[in-house]
């Protein structure tokens, strides 16, 4: 999160006395200079998670005296990670501060800005002079630049970005130090120099005219070569300390051996931006960047991705600084050696095919509904299999909380690369929402984790702690590795000291990375939570997560998997969550899918079929909730079929109990197919959408039948499962139209390139 700066006044006083120990002394006062009593200040230290929490009096002063730990994080009221305090190592520090709180100031410099990298920009080259006029649409911004011994700053590029219109003007200053833009009136530019995004705004006036801003910057003064937004450094070796806009930053990299890893390349990637810095470590394993201040980076090598973060939010644009971090390359295989990877089953990522799902169902006014259709309600003496659209709508009435007592534990990932992509941030947002909803008699706990667990929330009562629980969650920042096991056995653990034998005792995990734990013992520690009672939830982030441990994880636990490919859909799948939790409609839900001599029961997608047998395909379902929209797809094999088929329907039957009406309901629907004399080829599916979810329900067992084939070294089978999936997809389509399926086709056919070209290699060794 961004701090204060503008309106800061901080002072520091250092008195060497014996022992160690640390004076922290604040003053609050508001914009009119009046002091803020009874506002929240709370610190924790980073590494023991110690807390101390103090109230501002009616002097607006506050006094905290830290005498353990090293680093501790001080958040201000709504001012959350404002800043790091650190112990001195030897004697006393007394650090005071001034602070104006002023939150509708700090909202306006600290404004969200959109991610950039998701933005593609018109970009235009300027080169107005002085005596350029403003026309009836546009104005004239004239920025006068000078350094910090108040010299103009000349030949130098800037930028004036509209974010809203998707538009970047460049123009380099003049020997006056004067940058000259032609742009729209009436609009908002971030003002990018020297490789600094959004370093300040500037407003054009609601009407055409010319707008001068004058600002201090002092340039970095080192040799830069940007290459598509990718930026390599030449750094001297003298230089010992950063700019008053940079911060210089040494990374030391090793392997998990302790090899000095020497000739590796780092990148940085600044978050929200397209802005990538290239290093190359030197023979001991170091790489030094200068970094713009109050930005975030990702840190990526070549063959590991997402490793940690490197946080410069916390560093102002004022004041010289430089940091350091050590870190362990631990290379992926799948990026070393792609061409030699095929996924195991544990590796294996599967987008369901209800990901893709865009359409919706009509709802009911009250509890559920069921939908059939045939992928092609007519067949004929050539026709082999038909294909049954089976959806399940909810009502979206949510006027009654009336879902039994909650006690839930919040598994949350802070590591690194949860930093990226907005993932921290959406899901800080999301999170509080959810939190927002539960009721004061629900029992909730947040653990956060890295490469080690934290208790942030202890279990308790939601009653009079939303606050509390709000406020930490806006703490959470980024950082660090994963540990997945320990943070679910705390998790665990916590709502152990509850337990309500008629409620729900659930821990819902999200994580956008893998444990270092091996997967069956983090499997069978979390069996015996479950056979206690408690059900596991989780939501997979991103594309490289352990997505089969988290499936076995929820379907052994049973609670729900969801995954999202990036963090905006954070907030529905908290959503869904939720309100299956607290607004069920159903509960208890059984599928019976009735079958018949004519037509045989194939395979089911999109639900776990329970058992199968006497011609009936049974499948239970966990708490359905308000706005639920699902589909099935199920494939039925026709035996030696004849007109006597329209006699011959396929029943479905669901019951369940109705939460709301606290009745048991069953819902039977039949459907017929029609027989025609013909002996022409039929389509197996017309409607579009329908089609595309089958191809990808297809392709999906088809990845998965080639994995866990390879995995026990079968590879006849797996390469025979590819490329009978290729011929079905052929049959389905003579052209392919839609992206998503073409994508996902394209990685199926490069798997059979991939296990052809392993059988030529085992066949010429054989050979040779």
């Amino acid at each position: 999160m961004k701090k204060l700066s503008f309106f800061l006044i901080f002072f520091l006083i250092l008195t060497t006395v014996f022992g160690q120990n640390l004076v922290y002394k604040l003053t609050v006062v508001n914009n009119k200079q009046s002091p803020v009593s009874g506002l929240t200040v709370f610190v924790k230290e980073k590494s023991t998670k110690e807390k101390i929490l103090k109230k501002t009096d009616s002097y607006g002063k506050v006094t905290f005296e830290l005498e353990t730990g090293s680093e501790w994080i001080v958040n201000i009221g709504e001012l959350y990670n404002h800043k790091v305090l650190m112990i001195p190592e030897n004697g006393m520090a007394t650090q005071s501060e001034f602070l104006t709180y002023d939150m509708e100031a700090w909202n306006k410099e600290n404004r969200v800005l959109p991610d950039r990298s998701l933005i593609v920009f018109e970009k235009f080259s300027q080169t107005n002079t002085i005596n350029t006029k403003p026309t009836d649409k546009e104005s004239i911004v004239i920025l006068e630049v000078k350094d910090n011994l108040s010299k103009p700053l000349t030949g130098f590029y800037i930028s004036l970005t509209d974010l809203a219109g998707k538009k970047i003007y460049t123009a380099k200053t003049d020997y006056s130090g004067r940058a000259i833009f032609k742009v729209p009136f009436n609009k908002v530019f971030e003002i990018d120099i020297d490789g600094i995004e959004s370093f300040m705004d500037v407003s054009t006036p609601e009407s055409p005219g010319i707008f001068t801003m004058q600002f201090t910057y002092q340039p970095t003064n080192i040799k830069e070569k940007n290459s598509n937004d990718t930026i390599t450094q030449i750094i001297p070796k003298e230089l010992a300390e950063g700019t008053s806009s940079h911060i210089l930053y040494t990374i030391t990299v090793n392997f998990s051996s302790s090899q000095v890893a020497a000739n590796e390349n780092v990148y940085l990637k600044m978050i929200k931006s397209n802005i990538v810095y290239k290093g190359t470590t030197d023979n001991e394993g170091n790489v030094t960047f200068l970094l713009p201040k109050k930005k975030n980076y990702l840190l990526d090598f070549d063959f590991q991705k997402d490793v940690d973060v490197v946080d410069l939010s916390h560093s102002y644009k004022a004041g010289i600084g430089y940091g350091s971090m050590k870190i362990t390359y631990i290379p992926d295989p799948k990026l070393q050696y792609p061409e030699k990877y095929i996924p195991s089953s544990e590796d294996l990522l599967i987008n369901e095919f209800n990901n893709f799902l865009t359409k919706q169902y009509p709802k009911p006014e009250k509890g559920l509904s069921v939908i059939l259709n045939w992928g092609n309600t007519i067949v004929n003496k050539n026709s082999k299999t038909a294909i049954l659209e089976l959806g399940i709508s909810a009502t979206n009435d949510r006027s009654n909380s009336y879902g039994p007592p909650v006690n839930i534990s919040f598994v949350m990932d802070k590591s690194g690369s949860m930093a990226g992509y907005d993932r921290i941030e959406e899901l800080k947002i999301s999170l509080s929402k959810f939190v927002k909803l539960l009721r004061p008699q629900d029992i909730a706990s947040l653990i956060i984790f890295e490469s080690e667990p934290e208790i942030l929330i202890e279990a308790g009562k939601m009653e009079g702690k939303q606050n509390e629980f709000l406020s930490l969650i806006k703490s959470v920042e980024a950082g660090g590795g994963t540990n997945i096991y320990k943070a679910m056995i705390l998790g665990y653990e916590e709502i152990l000291k509850n337990m309500i034998p008629k409620g729900t005792n659930k821990l819902i995990l999200l994580t956008d990375g893998y444990g270092e734990t091996e997967p069956k013992i983090v499997l069978n520690k979390s069996k015996e939570y479950n056979d206690k009672g408690i059900l596991i939830s989780a939501i997979g982030v991103g594309r490289d997560y352990n997505q089969p441990l988290l499936k076995l994880l929820t379907e052994q636990g049973g609670g729900t998997f969801q995954h999202i490919e990036n963090s905006y859909n954070l907030e529905q799948s908290f959503d869904n969550e939720l309100t299956s939790l607290l607004f069920p409609v159903a509960s208890n839900v059984k599928i019976d899918i009735i079958y018949n001599d004519k037509i045989v029961f194939n395979q089911l997608f999109g639900f776990p079929c329970i058992s199968n047998s006497n011609n009936t395909t049974k499948v239970n379902i966990d708490n359905i909730y308000p706005g639920y929209n699902k589909l099935a797809i199920i494939k039925f094999d026709l035996n030696q079929i004849d007109k006597s088929i329209e006699e011959k329907p396929i029943i479905v039957k669901i019951s369940y109990f109705d939460l709301n009406s606290k009745t048991n309901m069953l819902i039977e629907q039949k459907i017929f197919l029609k027989w025609e004399d013909s002996d022409s080829s039929k389509e197996l599916i017309y409607e579009a959408e329908l089609k595309k979810l089958y191809a990808i329900a297809i392709m999906n067992q088809t990845l998965k039948v080639m994995a866990d084939a390879f995995s026990v070294n079968d590879f006849v089978k797996a390469e025979t499962a590819v490329n009978r999936g290729i011929e079905q997809i052929n049959e389905l389509y003579t052209d392919i139209i839609d992206n998503e399926v073409k994508l996902i086709f394209k990685t199926l056919k490069s798997y059979s390139l991939i296990l052809r070209q392993y059988r030529l290699n085992k066949y010429i060794k054989k050979t040779n």
